[in-house]
């Protein structure tokens, strides 16, 4: 190679490596939007009222939501439902089909490691993961959307694989 060439190869992974250390991977900001790739988000489509009946609601928050049935755990780098969730999701799908359940959004979250984006993508195929499962058991597609929070709402505070394990997970929240 000739010295001019080497030269301005540097000069390009230098300018490279410069940019990607601008960007601050743990900005803190509010969750993904509606057509976002990162997820559908009812909440970027204001619905301001609720799809579902208040009785709905409640039974919801007594069966699922006070158990934690309402949430399901993924591993490490995956948006693989695990067989531990499939239960979970059958009962769900069930439960919603005969309360005519008009409205649901699927959070999809991330532990702690990786960037902020890297984190959102997987967070959104988190919740899209879980949204195909539940219209595989024949819930309406039109009444779930997903968004995706990545690591930004973390349930459980901690730098340990059981903190992390409970950071990743898609939860399921009634409108």
């Amino acid at each position: 190679m000739k010295l001019p060439m080497k030269a301005g190869l540097l000069a390009v992974v230098a300018a490279l490596s410069a940019c990607s250390c601008l960007k601050s991977p743990d900005l803190d900001v509010a969750p993904v939007m509606s057509k976002s790739k990162y997820g559908e988000g009812a909440y970027g489509k204001g619905m301001a009222g609720s799809p579902n009946a208040g009785g709905v609601k409640d039974q919801f928050q007594q069966q699922f939501v006070a158990g934690g049935f309402n949430i399901v755990y993924f591993d490490y780098d995956s948006a693989a439902i695990r067989s531990d969730a499939e239960g979970t999701l059958s009962k769900f799908s069930s439960w919603a089909k005969e309360n005519n359940v008009a409205g649901v959004t699927i959070e999809g979250h991330c532990d702690e490691r990786g960037t902020r984006e890297y984190n959102l993508a997987l967070g959104d195929r988190r919740a899209v993961a879980v949204k195909k499962y539940l219209v595989g058991l024949g819930m309406n597609p039109a009444n779930i959307t997903t968004i995706s929070y990545g690591k930004e709402r973390p349930a459980v505070d901690g730098h340990d694989e059981a903190a992390w394990a409970k950071n990743r997970r898609g939860v399921i929240v009634l409108q």
